[in-house]
C-alpha cells in the first residue's frame, strides 16, 4: 500500500468531513463487478483493504470505516479495481488468418477489408470467454484538509481510468494541480545548488535538450554537480527528472509534469509503522496509511510551496470549512 509513485490533484471547492458521509454511497453506485464473458474490461470501486486480508471485524476498531472508504483523521483511502481480459494480438491475428484462408478457399475469391474487420470482431467475441483475466488495483487518498486527491500511480492510462470513474461517481470537480515550468526550476536548482533546505539532490536525473528532443541523457549514481554534467546544462539541456531526498525520510524522483516516481520511504518510517503494535491486518493497514499520508503531506506541501502556482483554495478557506463542520469527528 506504500505509494511508489503519485500524481497530485486538487478539488475545486473546499471539502469538509460531511463529504465522507456521502462518499461511500456515491462510490457504491459504480462498485466493481467482474467481467461478463463477452466483456473485455470491467472497472469499479472496491474496499481499500482486501477482504481476505481483513478477517473478522475488530470491535476495538474505532476508525471511520465505510464499505468502500477507509478514513483516519482527515485522510480517506479509496481503491479502483480494473479487470482486463488478456487477449494477445498475435492470437487474434492467427485465428483471423486461419479463418480468412478457410473462407477464401471455400468461396474462391479474396476477402475485402471491411469483411475482415467484421470477422475479427466475431473472433474476439469467441475468444474472450476463454481468455485469462488480470486485475489491477489503483489506490488514492483524499486529504480533506488540503483538498487534495493523491493518486498512487504516475501512469497516464491508469490516471485517466481512475479520474474518469471518480468524476462519474462524485459531484465535486477536480483538476490537476497547476505547476510552474518545473523543468526550468529543476535546472536552476541543479546549476546553482539553490533549492529548499528540506530537499537534497541525489545522484540521478534525466536531461533533455529542448532543441533536440531525441538528445536525452540519463544519469544514475553520478555526481550531478560534476563538471561533465554542468557542461550539459550550460549547453542548453534541461532537467526533466531529478532525484531528491526529503528530510532524510523520503527519496523520490520528481518529473517535469509534477508527478513523483521511485518513491522510497526510509527505514525509520517503515519501522515506526511496524512498532505501532498492530494486532490485525486492518490495524497494520491503518498504521501504514496514517504514517505514509502524514509524511507525504509534508513533502507535497514543501513541493507545492516552491513549484506550484497558487491554489484556488487557500488553507484558510479549508480551515473555515472544517470549523463549520466541527460537529463531525473522525477518530
Amino acid at each position: 500500500m506504500w505509494f511508489k509513485q503519485l500524481q497530485l490533484f486538487q478539488f475545486e471547492e473546499a471539502l469538509n468531513y460531511s463529504f465522507l458521509d456521502r462518499l461511500d454511497e456515491q462510490l457504491s453506485k459504480l462498485a466493481f463487478h467482474p467481467c461478463l464473458p463477452a466483456m473485455q474490461q470491467s472497472m469499479g470501486w472496491v474496499p481499500p483493504i482486501e477482504e481476505d486480508e481483513v478477517g473478522e471485524l475488530d470491535p476495538e476498531d474505532h476508525t471511520q470505516s465505510h464499505g468502500l472508504v477507509r478514513s483516519i483523521q482527515h485522510y480517506a483511502m479509496i481503491c479502483l479495481q480494473v479487470e482486463e481480459k488478456i487477449l494477445p494480438a498475435t492470437v487474434v491475428r492467427q485465428a483471423l488468418d486461419e479463418k480468412v484462408k478457410q473462407l477464401e478457399s471455400a468461396e474462391g475469391y479474396k476477402m475485402g477489408g471491411k469483411r475482415k474487420m467484421i470477422l475479427k470482431d466475431e473472433i474476439m467475441m469467441t475468444l474472450l470467454p476463454r481468455a485469462f483475466t488480470k486485475r489491477t488495483r489503483i489506490y488514492a487518498y483524499i486529504d480533506i484538509k488540503q483538498g487534495w486527491l493523491v493518486l498512487g500511480s504516475a501512469n497516464q492510462k491508469r490516471a485517466e481510468q481512475f479520474l474518469g470513474l471518480l468524476k462519474k461517481s462524485i459531484i465535486e470537480a477536480i483538476y490537476p494541480v497547476k505547476s510552474k515550468n518545473i523543468a526550468a526550476k529543476l535546472t536552476h536548482w541543479l546549476k546553482h545548488q539553490d533549492y529548499p533546505n528540506s530537499l537534497a539532490i541525489e545522484k540521478a536525473c534525466m536531461l533533455q535538450d529542448p532543441k533536440q528532443e531525441n538528445r536525452v541523457i540519463r544519469c544514475k549514481q553520478q555526481d550531478l554537480f560534476a563538471q561533465s554534467i554542468q557542461a550539459l546544462l550550460k549547453d542548453g539541456c534541461e532537467a526533466m527528472q531529478l532525484a531528491f531526498s526529503w528530510e532524510d525520510r523520503i527519496n523520490f524522483v520528481i518529473n517535469h509534469d509534477f508527478s513523483l516516481s521511485g518513491i522510497r520511504f526510509e527505514d525509520a518510517l517503515l519501522t515506526e509503522a511496524k512498532d505501532r503494535g498492530a494486532e490485525s491486518p486492518r490495524q497494520q493497514f491503518d498504521a501504514d496509511f496514517l504514517i505514509m499520508t502524514e509524511a507525504l503531506a509534508g513533502l507535497l506541501q514543501d513541493l507545492c510551496d516552491c513549484l506550484v502556482t497558487e491554489s484556488k483554495l487557500g488553507s484558510q478557506a479549508h480551515e473555515t470549512m472544517l470549523n463549520q463542520d466541527a460537529g463531525v469527528v473522525v477518530q
